[in-house]
């Protein structure tokens, strides 16, 4: 192929040396950037991976957080519930109390 493009062009015999050098050149030029993309490429990929792992730990991270506050919301509720309690319990021991005092 590039033999018939040299002979159909007329090149002369020292003409197919530099061309072939020229070729050769270009052909390790792009090759060289072949290597820089499969270079870049494997970094990128790597680069997902951690990412991807990273965003499993958080995740994985985000969802105990999310079970813990859940824990201590129920905790504060009942906290609440028992301290609404003693209050209650409490306004009625005052209401009681001067009732007391006049029966005695």
């Amino acid at each position: 192929m590039l033999g018939d493009k040299l002979t159909s062009k007329g090149c002369t015999s020292e003409e197919t040396p530099s061309e072939n050098a020229l070729l050769r050149s270009r052909i390790d030029e792009q090759s060289q950037l072949i290597m820089i993309l499969k270079q870049r490429s494997d970094e990128a990929i790597q680069t997902a991976h951690s990412l991807e792992k990273s965003n499993a730990l958080l995740a994985a991270k985000s969802k105990q957080a999310h079970d813990d506050l859940a824990l201590k919301m129920r905790m504060c509720d009942k906290l609440e519930s028992r301290f609404n309690d003693l209050a209650s319990n409490h306004q009625q021991m005052i209401d009681v109390s001067p009732a007391a005092f006049l029966v005695i």
